[in-house]
């Protein structure tokens, strides 16, 4: 009794296909996972490196800005020094002018008193003279009363001259007495008058030295109240440059800070950097290990498979002469994605042009199945003669039905009917049959 290719195909072919697409599937979740499980760890040490190149960054920042802020506050102090250098200058040369004033002031003073008492010796001269010409007026004064007093009787004394000699010599002694007291009184005029032009000689050069010393001081008080001035600016600049200097060391000692830290965290980065090297060094070497493990095994599967194909072509019944090259490629405008047996398919994966390709009959024949699983979408099966059947997996909506007679060429379905297989993709079967029914999966290539 002949089996069906249909039933052998639902019972064979899917789950074939299944366990070699869940090993397949297996060893890429394993990897995947073992993928993810780096990747993460690798995004972890990128993270906490991402954040500790930010501080360090964040840090150079405040260095910069703090490097800044000392350029300022030198530039300040360089500032405030000139200044305050040039403030003592001024100060010097005020207090220098001072004294120079000063000293004036003093010589002033020292001559206003010579002065003073030059004007007080000339003052008791004259008060002298003064009294000495009142002596004399009372002198003349006497004389002259004597004289009046005497005037009836001016002669009698010559009358007791006792020659004319004596009374010539007397008459002019009398002459010559009161002419001396008039000299006498005219000197001491004179010399008062002398006196007073000499006092008020003085005391105008009083008042002039006074003058000149009242203006040394109000020059002294003057500089004195700028020199105050100067002082308290100079103060207030020191103070300044104090304060700069106070904050010029804080300055220095957060900057020396910041640098302790930016090496520190210079330190953790490199170290960081070390780690993720060696992380990746390891995962480069288990990604070696395991794509060595992976090739290996690719090479047993591709052995086993060549094993199996050539096992296969043993036990696979010859091929009819008028089937070969007799098929039609099943997808129009398409091409072959993956041949019959990579990764040990028994299939061929065929690609359309576009999604939701046409898929014709590759031959004659009847449709005697039509299945539907929700993964691959629907899978037809065609039996051509009594040795060849074809299968069709990834179909659309089918467009013929079980037990229809279809022609080669006709449209019996699209691409994309499942969700593991693209939509511009189908996987294509080629079924032989032996005499004794049973059935099995061969190269399509060998009958287009």
């Amino acid at each position: 009794m002949k089996q069906n290719p249909a039933v052998g195909a639902k019972k064979n072919s899917p789950q074939g296909a299944w366990g070699i697409y869940s090993n397949i599937a297996q060893a890429f979740w394993l990897t995947g996972l073992l993928l993810a499980l780096a990747f993460q760890s690798g995004a972890l040490g990128q993270a906490n490196l991402n954040q500790l190149q930010q501080q360090a960054e964040q840090n150079r920042r405040l260095l910069q800005l703090q490097q800044q802020r000392i350029e300022q506050l030198n530039r300040d102090l360089a500032n405030l020094d000139a200044a305050t250098r040039q403030k003592l200058q001024e100060l010097r040369r005020l207090e220098a002018e001072i004294t120079r004033l000063e000293r004036e002031r003093a010589e002033l003073t020292r001559q206003i008193e010579l002065l003073e008492g030059q004007k007080k010796q000339a003052e008791a001269r004259i008060a002298s003279l003064q009294k000495e010409l009142e002596g004399l007026r009372e002198r003349l004064s006497a004389l002259l009363q004597s004289l009046h007093r005497e005037r009836a009787g001016r002669y009698l004394p010559l009358l007791r001259a006792e020659s004319f000699t004596d009374l010539s010599v007397r008459s002019r002694w009398v002459g010559v007495l009161g002419q001396h007291q008039t000299d006498l009184m005219e000197r001491i005029k004179n010399t008062v008058r002398q006196l007073g032009e000499e006092q008020v000689r003085l005391e105008l050069l009083v008042n002039t030295l006074s003058e000149r010393r009242a203006e040394r001081q109000q020059r002294i008080a003057a500089l004195a109240q700028n020199r105050q001035a100067v002082l308290l600016t100079v103060a207030n600049l020191r103070q300044q440059q104090a304060g700069r200097q106070v904050i010029l060391r804080e300055t220095l000692q957060a900057q020396a800070q910041l640098r302790a830290e930016l090496q520190v965290l210079q330190s953790r980065i490199a170290a960081e950097l070390r780690r993720i090297a060696e992380e990746r060094r390891r995962a480069e070497e288990e990604r070696r290990r395991r794509e060595l493990q992976a090739q290996r095994e690719r090479a047993l599967l591709t052995q086993r498979q060549r094993e199996e194909a050539a096992r296969r072509e043993r036990e696979t019944p010859a091929v009819p002469r008028e089937v070969v090259g007799a098929l039609q490629f099943p997808v129009r405008g398409g091409r072959v994605a993956e041949p019959y047996g990579f990764q040990g398919n028994d299939w061929q994966t065929l690609q359309g042009a576009e999604a939701s390709s046409p898929i014709v009959a590759a031959a004659d024949g009847v449709v005697i199945d039509s299945l539907f699983i929700a993964n691959l979408g629907y899978t037809l099966t065609i039996r051509h003669s009594d040795q060849i059947a074809t299968q069709y997996v990834n179909v659309l909506e089918p467009r013929v039905s079980v037990g229809q007679r279809v022609s080669q060429g006709q449209v019996i379905g699209f691409t994309g009917g499942g969700v593991l297989i693209p939509s511009d993709q189908m996987w294509f079967r080629v079924i032989v049959i032996d005499n004794n029914g049973k059935f099995r999966y061969v190269d399509p290539s060998r009958y287009y």
